[in-house]
């Protein structure tokens, strides 16, 4: 999967002053991440969060991913990255260990 399979399935919104990253719109229903990717063969990989009783989810795509917060009454802000500013969201959240600073930004997916 791709993000520009999920761009076209459902209504998402660049984040101001950013390349590459995007949210999906309000005005869409709640959806949980595996309605999202609504795949059995994509892997879904569940974090705990800084913030108490709130739950991240990270799905890797081919050409970047899907960062998505659970809150604790149930509902989803998902965000969907490029390659380059999904390494970046996961270093910053502490999932991975090294910083992604100094890569170019991957702008080829911004619309």
């Amino acid at each position: 999967m791709k993000i520009e399979d999920l761009l076209k399935r459902f209504q998402w919104e660049q984040i101001p002053d950013t390349n590459g990253r995007f949210t999906l719109n309000k005005s869409e229903p709640s959806r949980s991440v595996q309605e999202l990717v609504n795949s059995e063969e994509i892997e879904i990989k569940q974090y705990p969060s800084a913030h108490q009783q709130e739950l991240i989810f990270v799905v890797e795509l081919e050409d970047g991913g899907l960062v998505s917060y659970q809150r604790k009454d149930g509902s989803f802000i998902h965000t969907l990255n490029s390659l380059n500013m999904f390494k970046r969201k996961q270093w910053e959240l502490g999932i991975i260990s090294y910083s992604p600073r100094g890569v170019p930004d991957d702008t080829s997916h911004d619309s």
